[in-house]
Parts: C-alpha cells; sequence; structure tokens
C-alpha cells in the first residue's frame, strides 16, 4: 500500500454497530424487550484526528466507545481496524487476539476518582499495562513509566505516592499517562475533562492535543460540553438515542448545523458578552427512552419543524453536502441557525 493510500485510509470503520440489551420479567426471565443503547451507528475515524461525539445524557455516548473497544460485547455490526497495511476485523477476534490488540486501543476514563487503584502507587498504576503485556524488562518500565509521568506534566518524585494525595486534574494526568503506557493508536477519551474545574480543563486539553501530535494519535473524544467539543475536535458526531443524528467537520457543523437536535444543543452555548444574547431553543420533553423508541423519527416528538412523515418514516444517515452527514427529512429545506447567527446585538 502506498503512503497516500495510508493516510487517506480510515483507522477506524464502524458499519451497522448494535448493542441492545435484553429486559426480562417473570421467574422464567422471559424477554419482554430491548434497551437500544446503541442503533445502527455507521461511521468512520481517520488518522490522527480527533472525532467529537456530543449529545445529551443518555444518548448512548459512551456505550458506543465501549462497545467500539470491546468493554463492552457488541450486538451486532462491523468493527475493522487498519493497522500497518492490515484490515483487522475487530469483532471476530478471540480473547487471545483481542488482547494482543489492546496494546493499540486504549480507554481515558471519565472519573479521575474511581477509575485509579487507591491501593496501588502512582508507579504501579502506570506500569500495570505493561506488565500484563509482558513484553518488558523491569527496567524498560521503570524508564518508560518516568518518560511518561514527565509527559503529562507531573515530577518523577511523587510515584511511590498513592492517589489519594493528588488533585482531580493530577489523577487525570495519571490516567492519560497509563493510557499511553503501551504506545496506542486509538484512545477513546470518555468525558476526560468533565469532572475538572474549568481552568484545570483547559490544561488536560492542551496536554492531549500535544501528546497526539507527539504520538501520532487517534482520538474518539466523548463529552456534552460543546465549547470543549469545538475548541479540540477535528469532526463531530451528534447522537440521539443511539443514533447518528448528524456528522460533520467541526467548524461546518457550528456555523451551518442541518439537523434540529444539533441547532437545540448549539443554542445552549452560553456567550461570554453581556451585550450579546443567544436565542435559546427551548426542546419540550426529555431524552426519550431507549427500551421504547417513538415511531419514525425518534427526535421528532421534541422537534419543531416535525411533520407527518417524520412520525412514520425514520431518516437514514445521509451526506447532505460534501463530508456533512445528517439524517434529517427536511435537511435541505431547513435554515438553521449556527453559532454564528446566533449571536444578536441588544
Amino acid at each position: 500500500m502506498s503512503e497516500i493510500d495510508k493516510n487517506t485510509q480510515p483507522l477506524l470503520e464502524i458499519t451497522g454497530l448494535k448493542k441492545h440489551y435484553p429486559i426480562e420479567a417473570g421467574i422464567a426471565k422471559k424477554q419482554v424487550g430491548l434497551v437500544k443503547a446503541v442503533d445502527d451507528v455507521t461511521l468512520s475515524i481517520r488518522r490522527n484526528e480527533v472525532l467529537g461525539v456530543v449529545g445529551e445524557s443518555g444518548c448512548g455516548k459512551t456505550t458506543l466507545g465501549r462497545t467500539i473497544l470491546r468493554i463492552i460485547e457488541p450486538t451486532e455490526g462491523s468493527i475493522k481496524f487498519h493497522f500497518d497495511g492490515k484490515e483487522i476485523d475487530f469483532i471476530s477476534l478471540d480473547k487471545k487476539a483481542l488482547r494482543g490488540m489492546r496494546r493499540h486501543i486504549q480507554m481515558i476514563f471519565q472519573n479521575p476518582y474511581t477509575s485509579l487503584n487507591p491501593r496501588m502507587t502512582i508507579f504501579d498504576i502506570v506500569a500495570e499495562p505493561m506488565r500484563l503485556a509482558g513484553d518488558y524488562t523491569e527496567d524498560e518500565i521503570s524508564d518508560r513509566v518516568r518518560d511518561l509521568i514527565g509527559k503529562v506534566g507531573l515530577e518523577v518524585k511523587h510515584l511511590n505516592r498513592y492517589p489519594h494525595a493528588f488533585s482531580g486534574g493530577q489523577r487525570q494526568r495519571i490516567g492519560i499517562a497509563r493510557a499511553l503506557a503501551l504506545g496506542p493508536r486509538f484512545v477513546v477519551a470518555d468525558e476526560a475533562v468533565s469532572a475538572l474545574d474549568v481552568s484545570i480543563q483547559a490544561q488536560i486539553l492542551n496536554l492531549l492535543q500535544e501528546l497526539k501530535e507527539e504520538y501520532d494519535l487517534t482520538y474518539m473524544f466523548i463529552a456534552h460540553n460543546l465549547s470543549v467539543v469545538e475548541h479540540i475536535s477535528d469532526r463531530v458526531c451528534v447522537m440521539y438515542l443511539g443514533r447518528v443524528a448528524e456528522l460533520s467537520e467541526t467548524e461546518e457543523l457550528f456555523y451551518h448545523p442541518m439537523h434540529p437536535y444539533t441547532e437545540a444543543l448549539l443554542s445552549a452555548i452560553p456567550v461570554a458578552d453581556p451585550t450579546v444574547k443567544n436565542e435559546r431553543i427551548v426542546m419540550p420533553g426529555e431524552v426519550g427512552n431507549a427500551a421504547n423508541l417513538p415511531s419514525g423519527c425518534c427526535f421528532h416528538p421534541r422537534c419543531r419543524y416535525a411533520q407527518e412523515c417524520c412520525r412514520k418514516e425514520c431518516p437514514p444517515l445521509r451526506e447532505a453536502a460534501p463530508g456533512h452527514f445528517v439524517a434529517c427529512h427536511f435537511a435541505d429545506s431547513l435554515k438553521l441557525n449556527g453559532i454564528g447567527e446566533l449571536k444578536i446585538k441588544n
């Protein structure tokens, strides 16, 4: 494969991915329904990009990330990684092969207070993946841990301390060092800054970007804070009730949204200027029930543009503009507000 082909080919291709949880009732545990946490997701992730995944709580963001890594086993679908000119069918890997792939795919967890073992020192936490891999000597592990701790902005003299001695931001740095221990190529960052103060969030975001360039990383960055996603992401995937509602380059999506749900989310972004006000779009009701999805378009009960066809037909995810995918019957005719048009002078 030529170098050009390597750069243009996606690192990861997901097709028709589903994760359904059965609902059981009675003594016989008879299945009476399904919770469709992830429902027919298709997307690709390019090499060395940051794909932001956003949506309200309960939309399936975290389940999607964990299913891609097979922390949660998928119900149906295809996950293919392209490494060193090879296509790896991730779904078909057995336990031994999957363990070998773990070095290439890692996760940064949301809560830095619960994701670190309180009984292990920082050295042992970062070293654990290398010890489990079994490919490193203790000297190599020691050198690698010291190097990573320095890269994430912590001091080597603190390696023998325990997690309780560190702040939330420092703990998240430790989690990042652990995720990078085996030199992964793809990292899922699950709400990696949501539990941190705003000033610490900026530091962690800048750190993630620096590490991305230094180690040639590809991120799936899961978040609900759109301002954070705009800052770090190359493309953005908007999810609603386990499905992709919109997928586009970041600037295109923020200034020219094509899905009513995206428009409503963008209207909630605060503007740090007292002379400017947002035209806030308030969506009625709550996020739908994944165990009892609405007919047709799952967003239609909350959509102010919904028509009769929206209640009957589920819109497919289609390319409405070059590189801009949307699941809406009226994406071509609606003129929705992006963040550029939301700034209305008093």
